[in-house]
């Protein structure tokens, strides 16, 4: 089959491997969607629809970064269209079919040859960078092994849907300091998390399994009376505890916590108590140990957006992108940054939920094709 040129371009370093170089041709896809959570899946096929060449590269396939709905392992997710009663394992794997139903394939409109659908590949992306009119992005495309180098994929896009999300940050209990990859560090952590008897980091995702229930809350200054407000709406019974940092919570909100009587625990937390992996309880380093029904980090998070360092976007005080009605990201100055859009957890001033991420996903992946059409409204 004749290459569309409008597709294809020649480079010669698009694939490093080990130090060498792989000479070969480089596609320019339509839309590069950077994540595949339910945004991202849902901007890719909604983009598709449309008839775009759509690259989706998705970091859990090379690295430990996976979303809120993968750490989902045991609780059934109820606020999610279509998907609600199925676990975060299950719920990964549907967006996966769904974007193998629309594969790469050749059309002709207008007498014009074309590719529309979408690839999927394991990627992280490490440096986004414009290139010309197109996007270039930077991906580490293998998983890392200890004393390797990286191996580098470059991919050239004329739009791209930044749909990474977040990282919530997790408690230092039990960390395993000799571990290097991420999230290996966590591992006792992780094995609780995301269990109906585990960690929660989403109130309003889990707190219906604890009503009536003890919950802990774990994290520190107002930021975490944020948590203890949600959980009002399943229990009274709730203890907030710092893992041995102050409290460092305002007066107005230290007063209203003590009006509400939630025990606030300063102590250092020294390890988990549980059975498999469900987790039952804390052990406190002065030797006490305690004992609730659920339990909730609110660490706060870290935005997966490091591939976007140098560029002149607008952020909130978290790190999340501001974007407009189109889901276009903002700059600095209030402009939209021509060709760049947002969708889901990334996006700033959003709930954080899958119903939520679908919608966002939907208008990106629209207005980022909508971007790309000859035919445009005439100047008056």
């Amino acid at each position: 089959m004749e290459r569309d040129r409008t597709n294809v371009e020649q480079d010669r370093t698009a694939v490093e491997r080990d130090g060498t170089t792989v000479e070969r041709d480089r596609t320019i896809y339509d839309v590069a969607v950077i994540g595949a959570g339910p945004a991202g899946t849902q901007a890719a096929i909604s983009a598709a629809h449309q008839m775009r060449h759509v690259l989706i590269l998705d970091a859990g396939e090379v690295s430990q970064r996976k979303g809120r709905a993968y750490w989902s392992k045991t609780v059934e997710i109820q606020d999610a269209p279509v998907f609600a009663g199925v676990t975060g394992p299950q719920f990964i794997k549907a967006l996966r079919e769904w974007i193998a139903a629309h594969p790469v394939r050749e059309i002709t409109i207008a007498g014009e040859r074309r590719l529309t659908g979408i690839e999927y590949r394991g990627g992280m992306v490490l440096e986004l960078h414009r290139k010309g009119e197109l996007f270039e992005l930077v991906t580490s495309v293998q998983r890392l092994r200890e004393g390797q180098p990286l191996t580098i994929e470059r991919f050239l896009a004329r739009t791209v849907v930044v749909a990474s999300g977040f990282e919530d940050k997790w408690p230092d209990i039990e960390v395993d300091e000799s571990a290097q990859r991420l999230y290996e560090k966590y591992r006792v952590v992780f094995r609780y998390a995301g269990n109906a008897r585990g960690w929660h980091v989403c109130i309003r995702c889990d707190g219906h399994l604890h009503v009536d229930q003890h919950l802990a809350i774990l994290g520190v200054g107002d930021y975490v009376y944020g948590a203890a407000l949600g959980a009002q709406d399943f229990t009274d019974k709730i203890t907030i505890l710092t893992n041995g940092r102050p409290h460092g919570m305002s007066p107005p909100v230290l007063r209203q916590i003590q009006e509400r009587g939630i025990e606030i625990i300063e102590t250092k937390i020294k390890r988990h108590i549980g059975r498999g992996t469900d987790l039952l309880g804390l052990e406190l380093e002065d030797g006490r140990e305690l004992f609730f029904d659920g339990f909730l980090v609110d660490e706060g998070l870290e935005p997966n957006t490091q591939f976007l360092k140098g560029w002149d976007v607008q952020t909130d005080e978290e790190g999340l992108l501001v974007v407009n009605e189109d889901g276009q990201v903002l700059d600095t100055q209030g402009n939209p940054v021509p060709g760049l859009f947002a969708a889901g957890d990334i996006v700033s001033g959003t709930r954080n939920l899958i119903a939520t991420a679908f919608a966002l996903g939907q208008n990106a992946g629209l207005s980022a094709s909508d971007s790309l059409r000859k035919w445009r409204w005439p100047e008056e």
